[in-house]
């Protein structure tokens, strides 16, 4: 069935978990990345490595702790703390719940829907899913990099999504999803005698907690009908939203400039409005080919990364546009 990020583009509305999202924490991301197709930036360092663990994970659970460690050794990662922690999590796990019975583990599920009277094509691709002793079936989310109480909620929200599409699945529609899990392996174990404002957090509201030697934290969770009914809610909203084509910009000098690879995007928005090259009754922003000399005969535009190679440094968006002569520079 063909489905697209765009409304009303294509019969069923895609909606994946990454791109609800992305459009909660910013609707004019979304247009950049689903609609303009923008290209992102190239993965750093931290994304490669999280997509290791994810793959190292993956073999942990389902050919167990020994696989895990082959899989680090040939990934180049079998002296990660990360790596060594989620050893001793699964190994605590599964202490815990007398094994690992795994149902599923990186599956790509698609689910078609008619909600709200909209036609919806759901996307979800699952870090794992674990039998419950009791007999539900626990939601398994790997998260790289450190944890707080913040990203604990943003994660709550995601397996929100990923129980919602998978109790519409056939082969699922009479297993009850009674748990989640978050596992954390970058997680810094604070000193015994050291306040830790998610550890104090989790302990009043009564979770399951494995801590590792040094690093790791696993939280593990009863689905509340409190998550459920306030993520139903918010999903009608944004699917709503979405529908309406509604691509409001949040912007934040800081966190935008920091974290999206769209923000020189937004940035040029605000300063141009929709007149990207000028206009030509606009003499204060006129664009002269540096070759040609001429204003108006722009071609193309095209986005490339300015990567200085200094370690922490993260690249740079560049906006590059195309004369009819051939020369390109910068917008």
């Amino acid at each position: 069935m063909e489905s697209s990020y765009i409304p009303h583009t294509a019969p069923y509305l895609r909606v994946a978990k990454s791109s609800y999202m992305t459009y909660v924490k910013c609707p004019r991301q979304y247009y950049w990345r689903y609609c303009a197709e923008l290209p992102s930036i190239p993965p750093t360092d931290e994304m490669i490595r999280g997509t290791h663990i994810h793959t190292v994970m993956e073999e942990g659970l389902t050919d167990g702790v020994e696989a895990l460690w082959n899989k680090a050794a040939e990934l180049g990662y079998d002296e990660d703390n990360g790596v060594m922690a989620m050893s001793e999590l699964l190994h605590a796990i599964a202490n815990e719940l007398g094994g690992l019975e795994v149902v599923e583990c990186e599956v790509k599920h698609e689910i078609a829907e008619e909600y709200n009277g909209q036609k919806i094509m759901w996307v979800a691709i699952i870090d794992g899913v674990l039998r419950h002793p009791d007999g539900g079936l626990i939601l398994v989310e790997l998260k790289t990099g450190n944890m707080n109480t913040g990203k604990l909620g943003r994660t709550r929200k995601e397996l929100a999504f990923y129980r919602r599409v998978l109790s519409l699945h056939p082969e699922y529609k009479n297993e009850e999803i009674t748990h989640f899990l978050y596992i954390t392996p970058d997680y810094i174990v604070p000193d015994i005698y050291a306040s830790d404002k998610l550890l104090d957090e989790i302990n009043k509201r009564g979770k399951t907690v494995w801590l590792g030697s040094e690093y790791g934290v696993a939280i593990m969770e009863q689905v509340s009908s409190r998550t459920v009914n306030a993520f139903e809610k918010s999903l009608a909203t944004t699917i709503e939203k979405l529908l309406s084509e509604d691509y409001t910009m949040k912007w934040n000098d800081y966190f935008c400039t920091t974290w999206c690879d769209f923000h020189l995007s937004c940035e040029e928005e605000m300063l141009f409005g929709d007149k990207l090259f000028g206009d030509e009754n606009d003499d204060e922003r006129i664009t002269v080919c540096a070759a040609c000399n001429s204003e108006s005969n722009w071609v193309g535009e095209r986005v490339v990364y300015r990567i200085t190679g200094e370690e922490g440094s993260i690249p740079e968006q560049i906006l590059l546009i195309s004369c009819e002569c051939g020369h390109e520079q910068e917008a």
